[in-house]
C-alpha cells in the first residue's frame, strides 16, 4: 500500500481569472499511465501483451480469486473477463505468453514453502472481443530440485516454462527440463540472477534479448546478443529504483509496462531504464494540469519532446535568456507542519540555477540544473519549512547559471510537499502476547491509569515476560519482528510519551502492519482492522494533547510476514518532546 502524502495543489497567480485548458503531453513514467478500474481485479499480480490482438492486456489475481483472466486496454479499462474452465485459482501469481498464441498461467505462489500442488497451465489465447471462457489445454506440476520455494516469476524461452524465485537472499532461475502434460517433473536450476532479489514478477521480450524482473521498489533488465538467458542473468543488468509497489512487469517492443497491488499501470521506455535515471515518486502534483492564466512572458509551456527529451509529458519553463524570471503558484496542504518541500526539475545544457521560495522565505539552497544532456525527472529536496493549514504562495525563479550552462532555463514539472516532523523513535515495548479479542485491548493492560511498565505478564509461549525498551531504525520504523520475532495470531504494545508545552491540536500519523488501536492518555482515539504492507503516515487521526507529558500506546497485530508500526505527531514549531518512560 502506498504512504499517504500531502501533495501540493498549484494554481499560479492569476490576473485574468479565466482558467486555460490544460495542455496533453501524455504521461511521464512516474505517473500512472492507467489504472484498473474493474472492481473484480483487486491485486494485478501478472501482465502480459497480447501478440494477436492490438491494445489488449492480459492480467490476473492472486490466490482467494475466482480462476478468471482479465483483458483490458493499455488504461487498465476492461474489455472482457474470460473464465479459465479445467483449474483452479489456488495462488496465480503470474502470467507468460509464448510465439504460438499460448498464454500461460503460474499457480506457483508458495508463500508458506509448503505447497506440493504447484504447477503452470497453458491455454490458446482467446478472443476477448468474442469470447468469454477458454478451456486449460495442457497442466504441468512441478517441484523444486531442493528446498520448496516461492516464486512468483515466470517467462517463456524458447518454449520452455522459466520460473523466477522470490527469496532474500537472491533469485534463482529455474526451468522444466521438457514438456510432458500432467507428470511432475523436478525443475532445473538455471542459475542465479546477478543483483536481482525478491522477485514479484518477470517478463522477457519477444526476441528473447531482454530480461526484466521487478519486485516492490526496483527493476532489473537483463540482456545480452545471443538470448542465452542462462548467460544473460549473470550479466550486470540495467538498474532502477522505483516506488511502484510492482507486482508484475512485461515487455511491449523494448519498453516495458508494471503493475502494483494499488491497480495501477505503469509505462516505462527502454531508453529510461538503460540510462538509469532516478524515477522520482508519481504522487506529485502537476503545474501544467491546474495551470490557469497568468500576466507574465517570464513563462511558456514545453513537451518533453520539444525540450529534446523523447518522453511523454511537459513541463514549465522559465526563460532562458535572462535572470529573474518566476513563476508563482498556491500550495495547498490540510495541516499546519513542517514540511519536506521538493520539484521535479528538467536539466540540460542550457538550464541555470532554481530558487524556490515559500510564504516569501527561501528554502534551502539554488539547484544548479546544469547537465551536459538533457534529463527529465530529477527530484530536487530543497528543504524543510513550516506550512500553515489552507494556502502558501510558492515561487521559482532562475537566477543565474554556471560557467558550463549556455542559459539561465529551469523546467518545473511538479512538486512535492511531505510531511517532515520527526517520527517517534523510543518505545518501551511488549510482547508476543496472545490474541484474545481483536477489538480489544488484551485484560492484563489497563488504559485507565498510567501503564505500570514494570508489570510482568504472559507471552504467547506462556513465559513470563515485561516491558522493555527498543528504539527504532533510523528512519522511524520499529519492527515488532526483531523485538519479538515472527508469531502469527499475536498482538505487539509499544507506548511512548509525548510532552507539549501547552495543550495543543495535533494530528497523529500513522503508518502499521497490521490492524493497530492508539489509546491517548487511556482513551481510544484509533482503531483499524487492516491487511496492508507498512508504510508512514497511511492514517491521519486529529487529536489533542493536553499540556505535559501524554501517553500514546499502540497495539499491532501479526498475521503474516511483516510487523511493525511508524508513529509521529504533525510538529510545525518543533515543540515536542518524546522519551520512552514517564517523566518522574
Amino acid at each position: 500500500m502506498r504512504s499517504l502524502l500531502y501533495t501540493l495543489i498549484f494554481i499560479l497567480t492569476t490576473t485574468f481569472g479565466i482558467a486555460e485548458e490544460p495542455t496533453q503531453f501524455g504521461t511521464p513514467p512516474w505517473q500512472p499511465a492507467g489504472r484498473y478500474t474493474h472492481p473484480a481485479i483487486r491485486e494485478s499480480s501478472g501482465i502480459v501483451t497480447s501478440k494477436q490482438f492490438d491494445g489488449v492486456y492480459w492480467t490476473l489475481n492472486d490466490s482467494g480469486n475466482p480462476a478468471v483472466l482479465y483483458a483490458t486496454k493499455r488504461n487498465g479499462e476492461l474489455i472482457q473477463e474470460i473464465k479459465v474452465q479445467g483449474t483452479r485459482n489456488r495462488d496465480w501469481e503470474a502470467l507468460a505468453i509464448d510465439n504460438k498464441g499460448q498464454i500461460w498461467i503460474g499457480d506457483i505462489g508458495n508463500n508458506s514453502r509448503m505447497r506440493i500442488d504447484l504447477n503452470v497451465v497453458v491455454i490458446k489465447e482467446p478472443n476477448p472481443h468474442t469470447k468469454t471462457e477458454v478451456e486449460v489445454i495442457a497442466k504441468y506440476p512441478y517441484r523444486y530440485p531442493d528446498n520448496n520455494i516461492d516464486a512468483e516469476g515466470l517467462f517463456i524461452a524458447n518454449g520452455i516454462p522459466h520460473i523466477v524465485s522470490k527469496e532474500q537472499a537472491g533469485a534463482v532461475l529455474y526451468r522444466f527440463p521438457e514438456l510432458k502434460a500432467d507428470t511432475k517433473q523436478v525443475l532445473q536450476r538455471v542459475g542465479e540472477f546477478a543483483d536481482a532479489k525478491l522477485v514479484t514478477g518477470a517478463g522477457i521480450s519477444t526476441d528473447g534479448k531482454r530480461l526484466a524482473v521487478c519486485t516492490y521498489n526496483a527493476l532489473w533488465v537483463y540482456h545480452n546478443a545471443t538470448g542465452d538467458v542462462a548467460k544473460m542473468i549473470k550479466n550486470k543488468p540495467w538498474t532502477l529504483r522505483h516506488n511502484f509497489q510492482g507486482e508484475a512487469i512485461c515487455f511491449e517492443g523494448y519498453n516495458l509496462y508494471l503493475t502494483n497491488e494499488a491497480r495501477d499501470i505503469y509505462t516505462l521506455p527502454q531508453f529510461w531504464y538503460e540510462k538509469a535515471w532516478k524515477i522520482p515518486p508519481e504522487n506529485t502534483q502537476s503545474a501544467i494540469a491546474l495551470l490557469v492564466k497568468q500576466k507574465s512572458d517570464e513563462y511558456r509551456l514545453e513537451s518533453y519532446r520539444n525540450a529534446g527529451i523523447d518522453i511523454d509529458g511537459g513541463h514549465i519553463t522559465l526563460d532562458a535568456k535572462k535572470t529573474g524570471a518566476s513563476v508563482h503558484q498556491t500550495i495547498k496542504v490540510p495541516y499546519r507542519n513542517l514540511y519536506e518541500i521538493s520539484a521535479i526539475l528538467t536539466r540540460g545544457p542550457e538550464y541555470g540555477h532554481a530558487e524556490l521560495t515559500v510564504n516569501d522565505t527561501k528554502v534551502g539552497t539554488p539547484y544548479d540544473c546544469y547537465h551536459p544532456e538533457h534529463v527529465a525527472g530529477t527530484l530536487v529536496k530543497f528543504g524543510t519549512v513550516p506550512l500553515n493549514k489552507g494556502d502558501n504562495e510558492i515561487a521559482l525563479k532562475n537566477i543565474g547559471k554556471s560557467n558550463l550552462a549556455t542559459g539561465y532555463k529551469v523546467g518545473i514539472d511538479s512538486y512535492q510537499a511531505l510531511h517532515a516532523s520527526p517520527f517517534i523513535k523510543r518505545y518501551m515495548v511488549l510482547g508476543p502476547i496472545p490474541k484474545t479479542d481483536t477489538n480489544t485491548i488484551v485484560s492484563s493492560i489497563s488504559t485507565e491509569n498510567t501503564l505500570n511498565l514494570n508489570a510482568t505478564y504472559k507471552d504467547n509461549d506462556a513465559k513470563t515476560t515485561q516491558w522493555r525498551e527498543a528504539e527504532t531504525t533510523t528512519n522511524g520504523l520499529l519492527n515488532f519482528r526483531t523485538n519479538f520475532g515472527m508469531q502469527s495470531a499475536v498482538v505487539g504494545y509499544a507506548v511512548t510519551y509525548v510532552y507539549a508545552p501547552k495543550a495543543m491540536d495535533t494530528v497523529l500519523l500513522l503508518g502499521s502492519d497490521e490492524t493497530v488501536n492508539v489509546w491517548l492518555n487511556g482513551t481510544e482515539i484509533h482503531k483499524k482492522r487492516t491487511y496492508r504492507r507498512i508504510t508512514p503516515d497511511a492514517d491521519t487521526i486529529p487529536c489533542q494533547l493536553k499540556a505535559g507529558w501524554n501517553e500514546v500506546l499502540c497495539s499491532v497485530e501479526q498475521n503474516s510476514w511483516t510487523w511493525a508500526l511508524y508513529v509521529r505527531f504533525t510538529d510545525a514549531d518543533g515543540v515536542l518532546k518524546y522519551r520512552p518512560q514517564p517523566k518522574k
